[in-house]
């Protein structure tokens, strides 16, 4: 909470003590009710794209495997709440080396525990902003998504302002929230506290913790399927729960 109302002092007693189990439990907490908000949104999605995969399949065999894999897909999605834990140490072990490299490049004193504990305090931002985002999409309600792009389209960041038909755009733009760009000041705020870098010097390293992850992201995005752009697939909504 300190990293919240008082960010300064918070990374100013990082540096002397390093701890991060009570931020990792509280970014835990709000991640799996996160993942539990948002899933049905999701596995309705889901649905919609393994109809259309079906619809487009060219022979029975193709069909049935589509059917197959969205079985296994959605069982694994069911269960998507427990792995948010192993997401959170994932994203975060992610901006501790980039924050670590860009101290040793620029001539920071932070070490790696130093920036670990920072990060994963920093992260509960990130925590509370994945959490309200799934408050939005569960208000929405399901049936006002007919695939990717609409969570997008519904989500708290820039994809939702700047239209564009361009799933890898689109997916860039959504890295840019309230929060995110909240977390690139305190990542700015702990490299000047722990790295003891100089305020330029930290805004960079803040900046390739937000932009790494995002371009990775936008690089990976596909492009979904024509009816599942915005166009409701040739498949009956009302199929779906």
């Amino acid at each position: 909470m300190e990293t919240i109302v008082a960010p300064a002092s918070a990374f100013d007693r990082l540096a002397e003590k390093q701890t991060w189990g009570w931020a990792f439990i509280a970014s835990s907490l709000l991640t799996v009710v996160s993942a539990l908000a948002s899933a049905p949104v999701q596995r309705h999605i889901a649905r919609l794209l393994t109809e259309q995969r079906i619809a487009e399949a060219a022979n029975a065999q193709q069909a049935a495997a589509a059917r197959a894999a969205a079985a296994i897909g959605m069982k694994i999605s069911e269960l998507a709440w427990v792995f948010s834990p192993i997401g959170i140490l994932f994203f975060v072990l992610i901006a501790t080396v980039i924050l670590f490299v860009f101290s040793a490049v620029l001539g920071g004193k932070a070490t790696f525990k130093q920036l670990w504990c920072a990060s994963m305090n920093v992260f509960i931002v990130i925590a509370i902003g994945s959490l309200i985002g799934s408050i939005v999409l569960a208000l929405r309600g399901p049936d006002a998504f007919t695939g990717v792009m609409d969570i997008y389209r519904n989500s708290l960041s820039l994809a939702a302002i700047i239209p564009s038909a361009n799933i890898k755009v689109v997916a860039l733009l959504a890295a840019f929230t309230p929060f995110t760009l909240w977390v690139l000041w305190l990542n700015s705020l702990l490299m000047q506290h722990i790295a003891r870098l100089a305020a330029p010097k930290a805004w960079a390293a803040a900046l390739a913790v937000l932009l790494v992850p995002a371009l990775i992201g936008a690089a990976f995005a596909a492009q979904p399927p024509a009816a599942t752009t915005g166009t409701p697939p040739s498949t009956s909504a009302s199929a779906s729960p």
